[in-house]
């Protein structure tokens, strides 16, 4: 896709064909490392000034609705000083938006480039939305005596925040690198632009630590929850263990098959034997209870 304003030019490829790369390389003197690259995802986000144009190998998270998780998507700048070229390998949502509304309102080359990453930060802001929904929804079950689900979709979202966050903190290194290169590319009044770029990303970085730190206290107290639940059923058994263990005691006696055993000459002694049990196990129920161990 080509779009212009005045003099400067936007060329958009989305999985681009060996032709059209090779016309890219020769167009603008590409070297044949970067052509190379642009075939397929890079293996590293970097911002590099080679010759006439600077290379710029920009990652930015996608939410999978299948996965559950952020994954990583790739946008490749060729900024020259009239054209910038972006070329991708899936559809990209904020690009598609700056297509749509036009570049009617770029000055020049290094204006486009903000535009568009701008929109990338800002799609990134929307993509924490779902973030922060889970982590509300999950403070909300909190208490609620679903301590499975809850331990469940923390998973899930401490997943998602990692992957997130993993792709995200580079960005400001990449930026940063950014500034410095276009800095002697564009002129110092070029970096206004980056600085504002980064202040945005340090946004997004705040807002995810944020959401990182409330699921870490969610999952904490959620543990503390199952924990509690633990002990006191571990507390019960403990205690009707030893409830039943005098009385079983009682009865291996009474069942020992011995001449000396007096019980076993005296007639009708079974239910009395039952009977003395029972009272003894509710007794000491009782007295359990009253002093507040059950």
């Amino acid at each position: 896709m080509k779009q212009t304003k005045g003099k400067t030019v936007w060329l958009d490829f989305s999985n681009p064909t060996e032709a059209e790369i090779d016309k890219l390389q020769k167009d603008f003197s590409l070297h044949e490392i970067i052509a190379k690259e642009l075939h397929e995802p890079s293996a590293r986000a970097r911002a590099e000034v080679l010759g006439n144009y600077i290379y710029l190998v920009y990652y930015f998270p996608i939410y999978s609705e299948r996965n559950k998780t952020s994954k990583r998507s790739e946008i490749d700048f060729i900024i020259t000083k009239n054209t910038v070229i972006t070329v991708h390998y899936e559809e990209i949502e904020p690009l598609k938006e700056i297509k749509e509304k036009g570049i009617h309102d770029a000055e020049h080359v290094f204006d486009l480039t903000y535009k568009i990453i701008s929109s990338l930060l800002i799609f990134q802001d929307r993509q924490l939305r779902h973030i922060r929904e889970k982590v509300e929804e999950i403070g909300e079950m909190l208490f609620k005596n679903r301590e499975r689900r809850v331990l469940e979709e923390i998973s899930h979202v401490k997943r998602d925040i990692s992957e997130y966050r993993v792709i995200a903190r580079h960005q400001g290194h990449l930026l940063s690198s950014l500034a410095i290169r276009t800095g002697r590319f564009f002129g110092e009044e070029s970096k206004i632009y980056i600085d504002d770029l980064i202040g945005d990303h340090l946004k997004i970085i705040n807002q995810i630590e944020d959401y990182r730190t409330a699921i870490s206290d969610f999952e904490n107290t959620n543990n503390q929850m199952m924990n509690i639940k633990i002990n006191e059923v571990m507390k019960t058994f403990t205690i009707m263990s030893f409830l039943t263990f005098p009385f079983m005691l009682f009865l291996a006696i009474f069942d020992m098959n011995l001449i000396s055993n007096p019980f076993h000459s005296m007639p009708f002694i079974f239910w009395p034997i039952v009977a003395i049990v029972i009272v003894g196990i509710v007794a000491m129920y009782r007295y359990f209870k009253n002093r507040k161990w059950l």
